[in-house]
């Protein structure tokens, strides 16, 4: 199983800029980015920040799943 996140889709859809969003959750940019490709996985502190942020629930924004479509 693998943990995959919907965060640069929904930050695009919500016109969020990575610096924006690096600001409000206090991180740097690299990190969101290598949250945004999977590279690495965000704290659970850090997680329940984007999710607050982004006014979702942390299972809109993250699966735990075999594969991204979920077969």
């Amino acid at each position: 199983m693998a943990v995959y996140n919907k965060l640069k889709k929904i930050r695009n859809e919500k016109h969020i800029s990575q610096e924006e969003l690096t600001a409000a959750i206090r991180c740097n940019s690299r990190t969101i980015s290598r949250y945004e490709t999977g590279e690495r996985y965000p704290s659970l502190e850090l997680a329940l920040r984007l999710a607050r942020y982004l006014e979702l629930s942390t299972d809109e924004l993250f699966t735990l799943d075999k594969d991204p479509m979920g077969t």
